[in-house]
């Protein structure tokens, strides 16, 4: 996968580590990790964060008080109106 494909931007500047960064950093310079936990703890750290996002969705949706008819509407709205070069 390229850099354009994975939607991911390398800094050109030097930019400072979090202090999450900095600690993982320093938990898995002490240990030895194998390729199976290095999946199992991207997995962890990608469902982490999927919950967070699922969350928040929910917070969204109870917000904006939608409902399964309005989510139904919505996914059945087109997002461009055709034109000429469309047809």
């Amino acid at each position: 996968m390229n850099q354009k494909s994975a939607n991911m931007t390398i800094p050109t500047t030097p930019q400072k580590l979090s202090a999450i960064q900095l600690h993982l950093l320093r938990f898995f310079s002490e240990r030895p990790v194998s390729e199976v936990e290095t999946a199992d703890i991207q997995r962890l750290i990608a469902n982490y964060f999927a919950q967070k996002a699922d969350l928040r969705m929910e917070e969204i949706w109870e917000e904006r008080g939608y409902t399964e008819e309005s989510m139904k509407n919505i996914l059945n709205t087109p997002l461009q109106k055709p034109n000429a070069v469309n047809r």
